[in-house]
């Protein structure tokens, strides 16, 4: 009886070190963010020189995160306090250089940094980072950090691929609303991410086959090799990058509706060959879901590996190529290359650059696919292994309706103020943009969340796909409709054009 109690004790003592909120946080999370605003105060009195660029802060940024990412999913396998410690103090110094990083930025462009597509991808990263803390020290379960972490790398990728470039403020971004309304919204969003990774969780524990998710997971690389560069990888295997000539793509029609690009070498003829990987796994998922065959379970999970080491390999590639490149004019797209007088491209093909800008939504879309996959091979090694160190079903069940109170408050402001701010804008509160629109749809996942679980009792794995669909809807929100769909809010994809081919 004693041994019990002691060992309960032990247990709670534990458990309460890491729940402690006042220390917890203070040490992860508010001294990381108060040495930042000590930093960025110093740069702005002038005490410290400030950088001319912020992005030397943003590399170590990915580099923690990334280093954040490894320990938290290396403790799934190895149950060890130490790496649960590296991880959350990785993530902690990796918060602090966010917010170092992102403040950096707004005394280099001389305005509150939320104002495109780079800068709320820093921001969106720190809010993913400190909800993942927040929920940690509040539940006292490390897991979080395993899947919150990739998902912030994936968005400092997303944000160097875009580049940092400084540019004025278009006229509708000049209000005191824009600081207010973005902020709400990324922060939001970061609690979002918080609970799209808790909710996955609780379908994994669950006992949700894992090739049920994989097939959904990698009909996301698949559709990618398939429709990216215009289809170009399954057409004539090539892919192309957007070229930019002083930082501003080319227009080659009236219109500005094509723009010159590059055909990468050795890229598309990689990614054709994933293509075919991912395919095949999704088949092979497929087939073992039919027929319950271990042998299909295992080609499945081989074609997801091979799938993972092409995708690295492609980007591998291309990063190199786009290092390396010296005659981009020779890489011009063969087909656009017949549309251009020789003259042109003997006076500015010297002007031209090969860089990630030029297609960045494209090449962020390669590195999701990857993590995508990287997810299906890591939870398809050792599953139950992981299993057991995932914790309980109604653990993971409050984790998603915690990190789903943070963010919904956050969404409802998020829409008030942007009403307002249109309003102001425009001339009217609603007026059924597609950045409006979406937003609306996002805050009703989460509203029916949270009505059917209070209303009607819903819990478990029901409340967990709307989680999952709710974050879906917050992506696409955040990137499909800036760069896909028309609108008033189409600014934050869109680079300027200068029409310098005829």
């Amino acid at each position: 009886m004693g041994a019990e109690r002691s060992s309960s004790r032990a247990e709670a003592a534990s458990r309460i070190s890491v729940r402690g909120w006042p220390r917890g946080l203070l040490l992860h999370l508010l001294v990381p963010m108060g040495a930042a605003g000590a930093f960025v105060l110093l740069q702005w009195r002038g005490v410290i020189a400030s950088p001319e660029s912020e992005t030397p802060l943003v590399v170590l940024v990915l580099i923690h995160y990334l280093g954040a990412a490894v320990f938290h999913l290396t403790s799934l396998y190895q149950r060890d306090a130490l790496l649960e410690r590296l991880g959350l103090w990785t993530t902690a110094v990796g918060l602090g250089l966010n917010a170092a990083a992102w403040g950096t930025r707004g005394l280099i462009v001389g305005y509150y940094p939320l104002s495109n597509l780079y800068d709320t991808a820093l921001f969106f990263a720190l809010a993913t980072a400190a909800a993942s803390l927040i929920v940690t020290f509040s539940s006292g379960q490390h897991l979080v950090g395993a899947l919150a972490m990739p998902v912030a790398v994936l968005l400092v990728v997303l944000g160097l691929l875009y580049g940092n470039d400084v540019q004025d403020l278009p006229p509708v971004l000049v209000s005191y609303w824009r600081p207010i309304h973005v902020t709400l919204a990324m922060a939001g969003y970061g609690a979002c991410t918080v609970s799209f990774v808790t909710a996955l969780l609780y379908l994994l524990k669950d006992r949700v086959r894992l090739e049920v998710i994989a097939i959904f997971a990698l009909a996301i690389p698949t559709l990618t090799y398939a429709f990216i560069s215009g289809g170009s990888i399954l057409g004539q295997g090539d892919f192309f990058v957007k070229l930019l000539m002083d930082g501003e793509r080319v227009p080659i029609d009236p219109e500005g509706r094509e723009f010159l690009r590059a055909s990468v070498p050795y890229v598309g003829a990689i990614l054709r060959v994933a293509f075919v990987a991912s395919v095949l796994a999704l088949i092979a998922f497929a087939i073992f879901l039919i027929t319950a065959h271990p042998f299909m379970r295992a080609v499945g999970h081989w074609a997801a590996r091979l799938l993972l080491v092409l995708q690295g390999a492609g980007i591998l590639v291309l990063l190199l190529q786009l290092q390396r490149a010296r005659d981009v004019a020779a890489l011009i797209d063969p087909a656009q290359r017949r549309m251009i007088p020789e003259w042109w491209v003997q006076q500015f093909g010297s002007r031209l650059e090969l860089r990630a800008q030029g297609s960045a939504l494209e090449i962020a879309a390669l590195f999701a696919a990857f993590a995508l996959t990287g997810f299906i091979v890591v939870f398809g090694w050792k599953m139950e292994r992981l299993l057991e160190a995932i914790p309980s079903l109604e653990a993971l069940d409050q984790l998603t309706y915690r990190a789903v109170m943070l963010a919904f408050p956050l969404l409802t402001l998020m829409v008030i103020t942007g009403a307002v701010w249109a309003n102001e804008s425009w001339g009217r509160y609603w007026g059924w943009d597609p950045k409006e629109t979406w937003a609306l749809i996002t805050w009703l996942f989460y509203a029916t969340f949270l009505h059917t679980r209070i209303t009607h009792g819903w819990k478990g794995r029901r409340s967990a796909l709307l989680a999952v669909l709710g974050f879906v809807a917050v992506m696409f929100t955040y990137l499909g409709v800036s760069f896909l769909l028309p609108g008033l809010h189409s600014y934050a994809g869109r680079f300027g054009a200068t029409p310098l081919v005829a």
